[in-house]
């Protein structure tokens, strides 16, 4: 049987089928066997892929052989794929993944179409729960109603919604501090306020309490049990998430072991066959990999458990504090009592003690409260921890299942040396997942103790202190009477001693949690630097196989390109083996399949999907003159977007020559034409570049050859540059602090890329990490010496009530004993308020080179996103050159393919038929060379007129800020600093003042780069109304209209837009938001299209054109605008003349096409045919664009989910 239901047919045969594959008419490959094997190979997993290679260099035998067995293949990498996809999710995808993984293929088949859908959402509600149980008032507002919302409202509430609700918290919880603060945390709050997110965090973190010391404030112990309370809801966040990530990781290490037994099983029985031994290999390969992946959750499950011990001890901390605070308060009372026992005089003084320890008292029992919390989710965390244990076990089993399986399989394949590598690299996490549960957990179990015992502290000395108050209160009542004055005296001076004492021990056990806290974060520290350490490795691997891969690729071209020469002489040859030449021919094609350009990819395609009278005109013409066209399109590319404009000219000229011409301006005349921009590069690198980077740069100045210049630009620098990190690296190893010097160890045992990304920013990040560090200690330290000052000032106290006792009693050397001891704990005192004041003004250095570290490490991190972002427009770039490399061959070589099934058609044999379609494809190339020229030359002119505009930078400025900085080219810092706080201004309307705030400065920074003055003379330039409109349709909110004035007479301040109308949509200004009609689902890359227009009724229609790619998003709801309305909106304001294609990017967030497309290929319709019915195609052909091409489908035929489809001319 076939994979379609019947006998295959004979490998050039035409088959009819329903559409599944490619072949129908306008696809660039033909429709026979060898065709849906290329298909399997294209699409399959690895299993599959492996055998189509084999059998597509091998007989029509091999492919029919391969058809009717390929099924079971497939099934295997199902599985895999069925595993990997689980590890997304939580315990409910784990389990249907399970339940999936022992079920019918068919079952597996619907989890990975679909079945995965519900689970995920199950897992993702349990998330939530999870943060809104731990969150603050607005957090848990938010997650609420997510709760209550569709599935993408609880996504986007865990991806970003959380987060800034949870930075709304933080400002709140900020306007309160400023409001009831002193002097200095006014101002400082304020300057955090005005800050960004991680500036307010800080400020409630650390900031707040070197405030507070400027202030001279000491905490009451009533915000010492809030900082307690907050601490114990910390450390039950950190609980919840060290049990989620337990068993997580309990669950994937064990399917992931039984997914490598069974590989290496499979493996064991497939010695005898290479092919398949290999495979199992692979696929136990996988396993292992899911297996250190399951080792990190069990790892994370452990960091966890260490952040909650650390908050925990913070919590006993603060707890051991507010006892020493309310034994103080006792002391207090019971002094007073004593006095008012003497002298009536001091009966007030006594009721006022009596309110204090009382309150003292309230606030001691709510921090035992928290502690007590605390101790019971450390408790729990430490266990999660452990529990994780039985996941680095299983762990490493499934890495010797894999490392079983690769000594079944051939030891010099691929598929066993990758086992191999998964193996040893799942072993590591294993290891140091056992070892971090294990640490975890008896810290966790110190911290739960420490708590606990800071507990019973605050509680007895709660106990202590309301007993003070009723005795303060009792003394004030009999105040002087002097019958039982001296007695009552005495008995309060015992009193006050004892609540002294108490004052004592709690400071004693304050010192011993400071001491715990610190062993938590040492190992915390250890354990995040010893799986940073084990990642680090395998990301070198990884690179370092990327590397070797892309070496072997291009060692492969050159062989190939060696090959190709040698074939296509055999086969000119007379009496020429044109049967071995096809066999040898094959081979070649699949080479290019996997890893030529586009045009070269597309040739060798049609040759391996073809007879061997196809593969034999392949081998003779077919791959030079594909390789032609992927050198000439590479040179079209470079006069486009080079960087130099003498490399753009000189690659004009090659243009118009032949393809010898291209050929040599591609390997060499590039780089003579680009030579003195190349010497401005290569001395710029040696002015900023590290020592080595600068000698590398001066010898290849000194070599002064355009070869040398190439050298050294695409590889001399690099290397150089990595030694210079890594002597950096190494020698922030000895001389950072425990942070910078982990961050620089796991740097040194990565990539070059990871190094690169710790010395441009990850140092500075690490630096900062430290002094914050510094600054909680010092804090701590200050805290234990008020404490510790408190307690003897309390000892002072009972000494002096001691000695007024004595008086009492008339016992005069008692009372001179007292008087000493009193003056030793005043002394005592006083030393402990030094330390304070020391303690206080080390935290202030600190924080102070914190905050100047900051700014270091914001503008390392603006520059290191701006390198970013450069590279991502450049890879972008790339991606679209690339794809319209591959959409022209597929045109092409579609043309190709009808012309030659309409000759078999007409009788006419197999050599008329090759020549019509070799007719065809060159008629098609010629048209898609004239359209290419035509469309490049407008590129380039309107490039060459952007460059000259005035107004180009005020374009890209816009798009920065209000299309996204990730389709900007703009790198202006200023702007882009204020990019995110726009966005999440604009997403949330209820902070309108905030709102006003950003606008205006948005405005300023206009006004400051002179960019307003720019567009006067001309507002459409900039687009200046048509920016407010976008501004107004962010948010139902009522601020959007405000703000839409505001920004109007701002604009009529600078006088700019004198000339433009206000966007108006249906008659008024729009109020869509994007979120109501699922667009940033639908296109989340560019949900801020550069043209967006709502309609009444939450319609609204948003695009995006790239190098003349239109890309559109339209829904109407209730809108009472048709759709094709909106669509004629969207082209009178682009203009059909410069679009060159219209994509479709449809999946279930937007149904309607989607539906569209499904439904007509359930009635019968080709993929062409369904997608030029749908909405999308309907219209695009109204303006021309009636081609469909690039059908990329995901999903099941007549119920795919996810389509990309391109229309053209």
């Amino acid at each position: 049987m076939g994979l379609l239901g019947g006998t295959a047919a004979a490998a050039d045969d035409p088959l009819s089928d329903d559409g599944m594959f490619s072949g129908q008419s306008g696809s660039p490959t033909p429709l026979t066997n060898r065709a849906l094997v290329v298909d399997l190979w294209k699409t399959g997993g690895p299993g599959v892929k492996a055998l189509a290679e084999a059998a597509l260099t091998g007989t029509d035998a091999d492919i029919r052989t391969l058809l009717s067995t390929v099924h079971e293949t497939g099934v295997q990498d199902n599985r895999v794929a069925a595993a990997q996809l689980a590890s997304i999710g939580g315990s409910q995808l784990l389990d249907a993944a399970r339940t999936a993984l022992s079920g019918t293929p068919e079952e597996l088949e619907t989890f990975l179409a679909y079945g995965w859908e519900d689970p995920l959402v199950q897992d993702q509600r349990v998330q939530a729960a999870q943060v809104i149980s731990a969150g603050g008032p607005s957090v848990q507002e938010a997650g609420r109603a997510a709760l209550n919302g569709t599935p993408e409202d609880v996504q986007a509430f865990l991806a970003t919604g959380r987060y800034a609700k949870a930075q709304q918290d933080d400002r709140v919880e900020l306007v309160q501090l400023i409001s009831s603060g002193g002097s200095n945390v006014k101002s400082a709050g304020r300057l955090a306020l005005n800050g960004t997110p991680e500036d307010v965090r800080e400020f409630l973190e650390v900031g707040q309490y070197v405030a507070r010391s400027r202030d001279q404030e000491r905490a009451t112990v009533e915000q010492l049990a809030a900082r307690a309370k907050e601490a114990g809801r910390q450390a039950a966040k950190e609980t919840e998430a060290a049990k989620a990530a337990s068993a997580k990781a309990v669950k994937a290490a064990e399917l992931a072991k039984e997914a490598a037994e069974k590989a290496a099983k499979e493996a064991s029985l497939a010695q005898k066959d290479s092919l398949d031994a290999a495979a199992a290999a692979g696929r136990a390969a996988k396993a292992a990999k899911q297996a250190a992946g399951a080792a990190q959750q069990a790892i994370s499950a452990a960091n966890a458990a260490n952040n909650a011990a650390r908050v925990a001890a913070s919590a006993a901390s603060q707890a051991a504090a507010a006892a020493a605070g309310a034994a103080r308060a006792s002391s207090n009372a019971r002094s007073a009592a004593a006095d008012a026992a003497r002298d009536a005089k001091n009966a007030s003084a006594a009721r006022k003690a009596a309110e204090d320890a009382r309150a003292a008292a309230k606030g001691a029992n709510l921090a035992a409260d928290a502690a007590d919390q605390a101790s019971k989710a450390a408790t729990a965390a430490g266990v999660a921890a452990l529990s994780a244990v039985s996941a680095g076990a299983n762990a490493d089993r499934a890495a010797s299942a894999a490392l079983e399986a690769s000594g079944y399989a051939n030891q010099s394949s691929a598929q066993a040396a990758e086992a191999r590598r998964s193996a040893a690299a799942a072993k590591r996490h294993a290891a140091e997942a056992n070892r971090a549960a294990s640490a975890a957990e008896k810290l966790a179990r110190k911290a739960a103790t420490a708590a606990s015992q800071a507990r019973d502290e605050a509680r007895s000395a709660a106990a202590h202190a309301n007993a003070s108050a009723k005795a303060a209160d009792e003394a004030a009542e009999h105040a002087g009477e002097a019958a039982q004055a001296a007695d009552r005296a005495t008995a309060h001076a015992k009193a006050a001693t004892e609540a002294a004492n108490t004052a004592s021990k709690a400071v004693t056990k304050a010192q011993e949690v400071y001491q715990l806290a610190r062993e938590v974060e040492t190992e915390e520290l250890r354990g995040r630097t010893n799986a940073g350490i084990e990642q680090a490795k395998d990301i070198k691997e990884d690179d370092d196989t990327r590397r070797a891969a892309v070496a072997k690729e291009i060692q492969e071209s050159k062989d190939r390109d060696a090959e190709a020469q040698r074939l296509a002489t055999a086969a000119a040859q007379p009496g020429a083996d044109l049967g071995q030449v096809a066999t040898d021919g094959r081979k070649l094609a699949l080479l290019a399949v996997r890893n030529a350009d586009a045009w070269s990819r597309a040739a060798a395609e049609v040759a391996l999907a073809s007879s061997d009278e196809y593969v034999v005109d392949y081998v003779r013409n077919g791959w030079k003159e594909a390789r032609e066209q992927d050198e000439r399109f590479q040179v079209e590319r470079l006069a486009e977007d080079s960087m130099s404009k003498a490399v753009r000219d000189a690659a004009e000229t090659a243009l118009a020559g032949d393809s010898a011409g291209v050929h040599t301006f591609l390997t060499k005349g590039q780089y003579d034409a680009g030579a003195q921009d190349f010497r401005v590069a290569i001395a710029q690198a040696a002015d900023t570049g590290g020592p080595i980077v600068t000698e590398e740069a001066r010898k290849a100045l000194a070599a002064g050859t355009p070869a040398a210049f190439r050298q050294f630009l695409l590889t001399t620098q690099y290397t150089a540059r990595t030694q210079d990190e890594r002597v950096q690296a190494a020698q922030l190893v000895s001389t950072g602090g425990p942070e910078v010097k982990s961050a620089a160890r796991i740097a040194l045992e990565g990539s070059p890329q990871s190094l690169h990304a710790f010395i441009a920013k990850g140092q500075f990040m690490a630096q900062r990490k430290d002094l914050l560090a510094a600054t909680h200690v010092a804090q701590v330290q200050q805290l234990i010496a008020e404490a510790a000052g408190i307690a003897a000032t309390a000892q002072q106290d009972a000494a002096e009530a001691r000695q007024s006792a004595a008086i009492a009693r008339k016992a005069s050397e008692d009372a001179a004993r007292y008087a000493k001891e009193a003056k030793d704990s005043e002394i005592k005192a006083k030393g402990y308020a030094d330390d304070a004041a020391q303690h206080a003004r080390d935290a202030e250095a600190s924080a102070a080179r914190a905050a100047e570290s900051a700014r270091t490490a914001r503008n390392a991190a603006n520059n290191a996103n701006r390198d970013a972002r450069a590279a991502a427009a450049s890879a972008a770039t790339a991606t679209v050159s690339s794809e319209m490399a591959q959409a022209s061959a597929s045109s092409a070589w579609s043309a190709a393919n009808e012309a030659r099934a309409s000759a078999t058609a007409a009788g006419k044999d197999a050599k008329a038929a090759l020549t019509a379609a070799k007719d065809a494809y060159s008629v098609a190339l010629k048209k898609l060379k004239a359209e290419e020229e035509a469309r490049r030359k407008a590129a380039v002119a309107a490039k060459e007129k952007a460059e000259n505009d005035p107004g180009a930078q005020a374009r890209e400025m816009y798009r920065c800020g209000f299309v996204g900085c990730d389709l900007a080219s703009s790198n202006h810092p200023r702007w882009c600093q204020q990019n995110e706080i726009l966005c999440a201004i604009f997403a949330d309307g209820a902070r309108f003042g905030e709102a006003m705030k950003q606008l205006h400065d948005v405005a300023s920074i206009f006004t400051d780069l002179g960019l307003l003055e720019a567009c006067a003379d001309d507002p459409t330039i900039s687009n200046c109304w048509e920016f407010l409109g976008d501004v107004t349709v962010k948010s139902k909110a009522r601020w959007a209209e405000s703000a839409y004035d505001l920004m109007r007479k701002l604009f009529k301040v600078n006088k700019i837009c004198k000339k433009a109308k206000p966007l108006t949509v249906s008659g008024q200004r729009s109020s869509v938001q994007p979120a109501s009609v699922r667009m940033a689902a639908a296109a989340p890359k560019w949900a801020c299209g550069d043209f967006t227009r709502g309609y009444d009724g939450d319609g609204m229609i948003t695009a995006n054109v790239t190098d003349g790619l239109l890309t559109i998003a339209v829904e109407r709801n209730d809108s009472k605008t048709k759709g094709y309305q909106m669509f004629d909106d969207m082209m009178a304001h682009y203009g059909a003349e410069g679009i060159q294609a219209v994509q479709g990017n449809w999946n279930r967030s937007m149904p309607s096409n989607l539906d569209e497309f499904n439904a007509l290929l359930r009635s019968g319709k080709t993929l062409e045919e369904a997608a030029a019915g749908t909405f999308t195609g309907r219209n695009s052909a109204r303006y021309g664009f009636g081609r469909v091409y690039g059908i990329k489908v995901t999903g099941e035929h007549g119920h795919y989910t996810n389509v990309q489809v391109h229309f053209g001319r």
